[in-house]
């Protein structure tokens, strides 16, 4: 008797939650037009509290403005949106996307609670200015936690296993993270001394058609 097994064949990766990066190369003109109007914003308006301690959250209609720099930002977010899609929905369909979004300004000590965003299917953030490097005492600081959102496998995880742990991503400038909406997230306090400025964003999708391939 022989037990026959075949990891590239026989293994199914059940229930893989895809969290996808991306980066703009030269964007280094892009981000410092997108940091004046977002801290221009932040002088004109108070903005409002959402899961922000200590930070500027703008309000929800940043991505309807007219600004040419903000039209700009908000093509990019909608190519990183339709690049996700097939790993959700497979290849050859058609679909309707609605996107908003807000940019966010953390400085010392400013954090976003654990929160998801409901009502949507994907969500990203762009760093326009990911900060100062995590300082020796505080190593995330800043950082992107993605919560694991499988109850209680915390409970039999081995020691190397990353089951019931969170994802940490210390994000860098021109970088773009997309995942599902439902996920449980945060941002860790951040300990530096430059702004730390990210844009968030959350896509709607409706109308998914199967296009007949023939």
């Amino acid at each position: 008797m022989e037990l026959q097994f075949n990891a590239r064949t026989d293994v199914i990766q059940a229930f893989a939650t895809p969290i996808c990066g991306f980066r703009i190369v030269g964007c280094e003109a892009f981000n410092a037009a997108l940091r004046a109007v977002i801290l221009q914003d932040e002088k004109n308006d108070p903005g409002v509290k959402r899961s922000n301690v200590g930070g500027w959250h703008s309000r929800e209609d940043f991505l309807q403005r007219p600004d040419p720099t903000i039209k700009a930002f908000r093509e990019v977010a909608l190519a990183a949106v339709q690049a996700v899609m097939p790993m959700l929905i497979g290849t050859g369909h058609r679909y309707d996307v609605q996107v908003g979004g807000w940019a966010n300004v953390l400085r010392r000590g400013g954090q976003n609670r654990r929160h998801i965003h409901p009502g949507n299917h994907i969500s990203l953030v762009y760093y326009v200015a990911a900060g100062d490097p995590p300082p020796p005492d505080a190593p995330e600081s800043g950082a992107l936690e993605l919560f694991d959102p499988r109850s209680h496998v915390e409970m039999s995880t081995l020691p190397a296993d990353p089951l019931g742990r969170t994802l940490v991503i210390h994000p860098y400038d021109g970088q773009i993270v997309t995942f599902p909406s439902w996920m449980y997230h945060q941002v860790t306090p951040y300990m530096g001394e430059r702004e730390r400025i990210s844009i968030a964003v959350n896509a709607r999708v409706s109308n998914v058609v199967k296009v007949d391939a023939g």
